[in-house]
């Protein structure tokens, strides 16, 4: 399977926009590990991981749900 194509926004699972939810699903992680990175890459460098969020939330396809 491609890289870009097992990143997928997982909304039945996130909190915000399902970004967080999808790369873990996508990564293969727990969601919480990956929500922590998240979020100490806000605190670190807000504006860049905030503009790359918002990128991914416009961007990525919803998961569907044949793809499980």
């Amino acid at each position: 399977m491609d890289l870009l194509h097992r990143f997928r926004k997982d909304t039945t699972n996130g909190l915000v926009s399902g970004i967080c939810a999808g790369i873990a699903r996508g990564l293969q992680v727990e969601r919480k590990w990956v929500r922590i990175v998240m979020l100490l890459l806000l605190l670190v460098a807000t504006l860049p991981t905030a503009i790359i969020y918002i990128v991914a939330a416009v961007m990525l396809p919803p998961k569907s749900r044949w793809l499980d």
